[in-house]
């Protein structure tokens, strides 16, 4: 560690964050020397940057339990507020989380710091309300949407699009790791793949993957009668002990692998049932048909119905701006609902066809790779 070099502060409060920031952090030091301090996980902190806290601390999910971690989040800020006064960083480059990260702007731009901004909090669902808090603190806004861009150039806020990281971060498995993979798990190759990707929340976890399972059970029964067998494996998140997988898995009476490698995966199985999130993005990029599904408390779920405006809640629907995969949530997402779906993709070869086609064009407006590095080269303009 070198305390000689310009410090940078950087904050991200979630796993897929952590993943993006890794690669940004990666493509600053290749570029220029320079240290960079703040909240993150364990692949930012692989990539160097030094840690005040880490993104398992940060991670919440409903209003509730955002109210219950006040206290702690006003400690997170002291401890960034101390590291202004004492390191005396240049800028701050936040990362999503806009809950945390817009309030932290604020405190960042009365300090004197330059504010990047790297993943646009998502204003197209929450509506215009935080646009004059980022018109006043956010000095760069870098979209990895071309929609966000028009946004907030409409509403004179220096932005950028630079493409989705997922398209440098994604790695698609040869076929001979596919190969290898199904057959590990139905050696005689005559099985049906399903990935479950329940999210990597623990709450997300434990209230969503219940349901999946029971779509398995339907799924099965039904798939019988085709004489198809049915191969169910979970996804699992990183930071999730397996434990957490194996007791909701006992409590069901099923019989379904687990898989930490998630982009194998999702690229070798035929169907999946994901929740809604940035991993609908990624199923996508790896040409997995699926249906999205979400489901949290009534509470949440009712106060989000007031905050947020849109007709998808599905990242891959939103960005195409058409209906591209099926959407379940919250009372809407029952098993046997779900498991009508998914069959109708494993056995309607057509349908499939259609999907995949429809990825295609959702990539271009993705826009090509390098979005690390560019992203890189204008932040470094700014600090």
């Amino acid at each position: 560690m070198n305390r000689q070099l310009k410090p940078c502060m950087i904050i991200a409060g979630e796993i897929s964050g952590d993943k993006h920031a890794a690669h940004l952090v990666e493509s600053m030091k290749k570029r220029e020397s320079i240290r960079l301090i703040g909240i993150g996980g364990d692949k930012m902190e692989a990539a160097g940057v030094e840690l005040l806290h880490h993104v398992k601390e940060m991670s919440v999910m409903g209003f509730s339990e955002v109210i219950s971690k006040l206290p702690f989040f006003r400690k997170v800020r002291r401890d960034l507020v101390k590291v202004i006064h004492d390191e005396k960083p240049s800028a701050v480059i936040l990362v999503d989380y806009p809950g945390f990260n817009l309030q932290f702007a604020e405190i960042a731009k009365k300090n004197g710091l330059k504010v990047i901004y790297f993943i646009s909090p998502q204003i197209w669902a929450w509506g215009k309300r935080r646009i004059k808090k980022i018109r006043r603190t956010v000095d760069l806004m870098l979209t990895v949407f071309k929609f966000e861009e028009k946004i907030y150039k409409s509403e004179d806020i220096e932005a950028h699009f630079i493409g989705h990281p997922l398209l440098d971060e994604m790695k698609i498995p040869t076929e001979e790791e596919v190969v290898r993979f199904r057959g590990q798990y139905s050696p005689q190759g005559q099985a049906k793949f399903l990935a479950l990707l329940p999210g990597s929340r623990l709450q997300e976890i434990n209230r969503i993957l219940p349901a999946m399972l029971e779509t398995v059970k339907i799924l099965r029964e039904e798939l019988l009668q085709n004489n198809l067998q049915l191969s169910a494996i979970v996804g699992c998140a990183p930071g999730i002990e397996e434990e957490v997988y194996h007791k909701i898995i006992n409590n069901a009476g099923l019989e379904v692998n687990l898989c930490h490698d998630v982009e194998v995966l999702m690229s070798s199985a035929d169907a999946g049932i994901v929740k809604s999130g940035t991993a609908t993005l990624e199923a996508a990029l790896h040409d997995l048909p699926i249906v999205v599904v979400y489901k949290t408390s009534l509470v949440t779920y009712l106060l989000g119905k007031l905050l947020v405006k849109l007709d998808s809640i599905s990242l891959v629907n939103i960005v195409a701006k058409r209906k591209i995969v099926d959407e379940l949530v919250q009372s809407d997402f029952k098993p046997r609902e779900a498991a009508s779906i998914v069959k109708e993709i494993l056995v309607n070869n057509q349908l499939v066809g259609e999907i995949k086609q429809k990825y295609a064009e959702l990539r271009n407006i993705l826009g090509g790779p390098g979005a690390s590095g560019r992203a890189a080269e204008m932040i470094l303009k700014v600090i």
